[in-house]
């Protein structure tokens, strides 16, 4: 399955939430307390659907440009908002004119980026002098282990080089080297509890549809049994609630 299947497909949208993982109003807070207002530009590294751009436009009446990664998510992204525009690209190359966006904001895309510097990097260059970095990011917490079969399915499948499990402490060193002065830091306890709440919503359907449809994990090239992905499920909802994964933010200024 790949991830503009899920992006399209209207039950896991409906279930998750658009904006899934992270929280509409927490996204509104962080830009709120950076100063985003009518005059702003922002720039959404990794915006997905789109869903977040459109909810900037629309709250704080500002312009808002998405970068969608993922030629195949580009056919869901709303398009209807005059102050809204989408483009396909690289996240550490983004075709637009160095300087001229007044924040960036990098949500949900840490623990897939093993190149994190170089997008930081060009998130820097977008900015004008004094601009606001904004990011709000899954973290592992910190002396925390990750649960055994997590762990496995990542060292033995090729996700062992896209997912990468950051500390707090280890973001926040790669925007201290990307050129930024960070002014907030702080854990985002509502994004984590608003998983949770979805997790377990979608808990009893998940498993259902595991163990009663015909899916085949092998067929996606999942080396792993259907009991491996329920107990996956399970070691990661319990995780977000002990604080092994947890959310965090960090607002920054670009100098």
């Amino acid at each position: 399955m790949e991830v503009s299947d899920i992006a399209g497909n209207p039950m896991i949208r409906s279930a998750l939430g658009d904006s899934f993982p992270a929280s509409p109003q927490v996204t509104i807070h962080l830009c709120r307390e950076a100063g985003v207002d009518a005059d702003s530009h922002v720039l959404h590294l990794g915006t997905g659907v789109g869903t977040v751009c459109e909810m900037l436009a629309e709250t704080f009446d500002c312009e808002v440009t998405g970068i969608v990664e993922l030629e195949d998510l580009m056919r869901y992204v709303k398009d209807k908002n005059p102050r809204v525009h989408f483009i396909q690209a690289a996240l550490d190359a983004p075709p637009c004119t160095p300087g001229s966006f007044s924040h960036v904001l990098i949500e949900s895309r840490c623990l897939v980026l093993p190149e994190l510097g170089n997008v930081l990097a060009a998130a820097r260059a977008m900015l004008k002098p004094g601009g606001i970095l904004i990011v709000n990011e899954p973290v592992v917490g910190e002396n925390k282990w990750v649960p055994a079969t997590i762990s496995t399915m990542i060292l033995e499948t090729q996700m062992k080089d896209i997912v990468l499990l950051r500390t707090a402490a280890m973001i926040r060193t790669e925007i201290d080297a990307a050129g930024f002065t960070i002014d907030r830091s702080k854990s985002e306890s509502e994004v984590t509890e608003r998983i949770v709440r979805k997790l377990d919503q979608i808990s009893m359907m998940l498993k259902m549809a595991i163990r009663l449809y015909r899916f085949e994990p092998k067929k996606y090239g999942i080396p792993f049994s259907k009991r491996d992905i329920l107990v996956a499920f399970d070691e990661i909802r319990d995780g977000i609630r002990d604080g092994t994964f947890c959310w965090h933010s960090w607002r920054a200024t670009a100098f």
